[in-house]
């Protein structure tokens, strides 16, 4: 079997009909070329040939094997990341020359909560952006260039981030007890900034806001990443601002990099509403 894109499902018969277990286990023998899951799906990571054997588990050693080839296009990158795991991803020299690296642009096909973006950078010989592996899933995230796409990341995460998962439980939780299903948008994120600023104290250098949430010290720059997830949480858009440039960021980490104090914008009803949740000083 060829595979081209990135997952294939194969199937294994267990005979007789009637066998009392008809489990099946999957295995692949060499997992830099292709992985297999519990469900005999299998994925592409990088050119090559790999034999994917599926083994009855009963423990009689019968078995089946599939030799699979990949062959992922030059402009295809298969990357797999753990939850909490952090790269760097983006085209450079060795894939493209002669080209305007600081015109590189990024697009996140999908909507996928798997990852983060933590931002994005590039010089004279690449440019990239930043992930962060948050719950199993995919993502895909398309490099551009005057349109063009010049390579597509298939991004799968292995495994859910723990901390993660605990921070927006714990943000689940806060709504839960300020907002009320009545409420309007500009009521929610009225409620979001109030509970921040009477919850915490503000204290320069404090940590990301997934670091801190359970302590009573927060800085601009948490507090806007408190805002902008609960911003989030109700199907809404956050910028984040900058006083020192006076431009609106995407994502927090631009904002934050560009110095000067930091604070939200919020789509509410077609118009961005200024929220400054930074906590008093105390």
């Amino acid at each position: 079997m060829t595979l081209k894109g990135q997952t294939a499902s194969l199937t294994a018969t267990v005979t007789p009909d009637n066998a009392a277990n008809k489990n099946i286990t999957w295995s692949s023998s060499d997992s830099s070329i292709a992985t297999v899951n519990a469900s005999g799906t299998v994925t592409a990571i990088a050119n090559g040939t790999a034999d994917i054997t599926a083994t009855a588990a009963d423990g009689s050693g019968v078995s089946a094997k599939c030799s699979v080839t990949v062959r992922v296009p030059n402009n295809v990158r298969n990357i797999t990341l753990e939850g909490g795991k952090s790269i760097g991803i983006g085209p450079d020299r060795d894939d493209i020359s002669q080209i305007d690296f600081s015109k590189v642009t990024f697009e996140i096909k999908n909507t996928s909560k798997s990852i983060n973006i933590g931002g994005f950078s590039s010089n004279l010989y690449s440019a990239s952006v930043s992930i962060t592996g948050l719950t199993r899933g995919t993502a895909t995230i398309l490099a551009k260039y005057n349109g063009s796409v010049l390579l597509t990341y298939n991004i799968t995460v292995t495994s859910d981030w723990q901390e993660y998962l605990e921070y927006a439980s714990w943000r689940h939780t806060v709504e839960s007890q300020i907002w009320t299903s009545n409420m309007s948008l500009k009521d929610k994120m009225d409620a979001a900034k109030n509970y921040i600023q009477t919850h915490y104290i503000h204290k320069d250098g404090a940590c990301p806001a997934m670091n801190i949430y359970k302590g009573q010290y927060a800085d601009c720059i948490a507090a806007s990443g408190f805002m902008g997830d609960f911003a989030k949480d109700a199907g809404t858009v956050s910028q984040y601002g900058s006083t020192l440039t006076g431009q609106y960021y995407e994502y927090l980490v631009a904002a934050s990099s560009a110095g000067g104090h930091t604070f939200n914008r919020i789509l509410i009803d077609g118009e961005w509403v200024i929220y400054d949740a930074n906590p008093p000083h105390a």
